[in-house]
């Protein structure tokens, strides 16, 4: 009874939590929309009306697909991909910022030259200490190898990633829930306007990120709660391709401590549940989360090696990255003046090794000095509302495409007319991601709800989804924001409205019962 009370109220507290964030957020996300002061037009109206569209259009083809062969199934997903191709001609991208450098980097990789002379020539630059970045740079230069240097490439492998991850959407869901529900949760995620244009016109670390995540989630399903067919070395087979999907994802953006983190806690609440067979299952979670952690812990050494450069221990970058999550004047954001003085550092000290330790220092003398302001003024309420804005903003889709369009006279006509396009791109962005939150956080109240029944099964699957976003956006909050950075909560969110039908499902069929006796 002790421990069956300790599960309902860890699950309830982690539901409360998450209910309060999605307010947050939802809150966050609309005054994030206000501030962009979009007049009011005809393009602004026809977004709203879309992004409802898109739900309506959702539900109707899973009605359809669910009662389809799974040929069907593979040749809409793969048409659907498809259509993505022709806007890479539609619209000229020319890419700047870290784009260029992932592009610039792994071009130069390609033509086989070294990442120790592309250091010594300077090419690195900032990077050094930032090694995630080299990681993107890394993983694109493989496609360029094979299929050349030409910035099409980039765009075609992020597309391809983006199919990737509705197959594997499709497989977690349909081996959570049901087949329809795997089907919901691959159509909501393909339809995500922002992450439709970003995945699609530019070579973001996202895509190629998520997927490496998704391979780890699906993996870790199939070696613990393996198959009737599977055997032995198949599910330590799964257990290894999990592992090497989550080394890969944190290589390119390294938080996946926050997943280590959560599949601990979702061990501790599983083994104080009366659950069979589950201490083998433990065993192999926990030889699992142990590998991780100690190739983790050994990243750095790790990199040094692969790019045969000094490059900076982990604690640099984090400590520049919380010297900016705590700088009030940009609300958390990229701060010019920050990365300026780590480049100057980077140049001016005679060894890496001394550069590093002056960076570090600067960085975490900075963050004690933001936290001190935001004591004194009393402005750390304000300054949290903001930053919570701008990792919300969902127009990063559409922004990051117009930083990165190309402004010579080969730009089509689409390219040129792009600026108009804002109001009806934008609305649509952000009315779609609203309806997310509002079905994320009706799914939280069905959760909640359920706790007074003894299905574990679909409770476990709601305390799991709502770590994941706890997690990732408590820990986002803490560092560097930008609005591209809550891409990888909208896997949590679309977990979280899958296990909310399911919860509406079940009480239907409850009802059904109860009315036929």
């Amino acid at each position: 009874m002790l421990k069956r009370g300790l599960v309902k109220s860890g699950q309830a507290l982690v539901l409360l939590v998450a209910g309060c964030l999605l307010a947050w957020m939802l809150i966050a996300t609309n005054r994030a929309a206000i501030s962009l002061k979009l007049p009011w037009s005809a393009g602004l109206v026809i977004g709203i009306i879309l992004a409802i569209a898109l739900v309506l259009g959702i539900i109707g083809v899973t009605h359809w697909l669910v009662r389809q062969k799974t040929s069907w199934l593979m040749f809409v997903f793969g048409s659907l991909t498809l259509i993505k191709v022709p806007l890479l001609w539609g619209l000229k991208i020319a890419p700047t910022s870290d784009f260029w450098n992932y592009h610039a980097l792994a071009a130069y990789s390609a033509q086989g030259m070294t990442w120790k002379a592309m250091f010594q020539h300077g090419l690195l630059g900032s990077y050094v200490v930032f090694p995630h970045a080299l990681n993107i740079a890394n993983f694109f230069s493989l496609g360029t190898a094979f299929f050349g240097q030409s910035y099409l490439v980039s765009q075609l492998i992020n597309i391809g990633c983006t199919w990737l991850d509705m197959l594997l959407l499709y497989q977690l869901g349909s081996r959570w829930l049901s087949r329809r529900l795997g089907i919901v949760a691959a159509l909501t995620f393909y339809a995500i306007p922002a992450y439709w244009l970003y995945s699609t016109l530019l070579n973001g670390a996202e895509p190629l990120f998520l997927t490496c995540f998704l391979l780890s989630m699906l993996g870790l399903t199939n070696a613990l709660k393996p198959i009737k067919t599977a055997t032995s070395n198949d599910q330590w087979l799964n257990l290894g391709l999990a592992w090497v999907a989550t080394i890969a994802a944190n290589m390119l953006r390294p938080i996946m401590t926050v997943w280590l983190i959560g599949l601990l806690i979702l061990s501790l609440w599983l083994l104080l549940q009366p659950l069979r067979h589950f201490r083998p299952t433990l065993r192999k979670l926990l030889v699992f989360i142990g590998a991780s952690i100690l190739l983790f812990a050994g990243s750095s050494t790790l990199y040094n090696w692969m790019y045969g450069v000094n490059l900076a221990p982990s604690h640099v970058s984090t400590a520049y990255s919380l010297a900016t999550g705590t700088d009030e004047k940009t609300s958390g954001q990229y701060d010019d003046q920050l990365m300026t003085q780590v480049t100057h550092d980077l140049k001016v000290t005679p060894t890496a090794n001394g550069a590093y330790a002056k960076i570090a220092a600067k960085m975490f003398k900075t963050t004690d000095h933001n936290i001190h302001q935001l004591n004194r003024q009393g402005r750390w309420g304000s300054f949290i509302n903001l930053k919570m804005q701008k990792l919300m903003a969902e127009d990063y889709g559409y922004n990051w495409v117009l930083y990165n369009l190309s402004h010579t006279k080969h730009q089509t006509s689409l390219g040129h007319a792009w600026y108009q396009f804002k109001p009806l791109l934008v609305a649509l962005s952000f009315g779609y991601f609203d309806l997310m939150l509002v079905g994320a956080l009706v799914s939280v109240l069905l959760g909640l709800a359920l706790l007074a029944s003894h299905n574990q099964h679909l409770n476990n699957y709601f305390f799991f989804s709502a770590l994941l976003l706890d997690g990732f956006t408590l820990s986002a909050m803490l560092v560097e924001v930008q609005g591209r950075y809550h891409i990888i909560l909208y896997l949590p969110l679309i977990f979280l409205i899958i296990c909310g039908i399911a919860t509406v499902k079940r009480h239907r069929l409850k009802n059904i019962r109860e009315t036929a006796r």
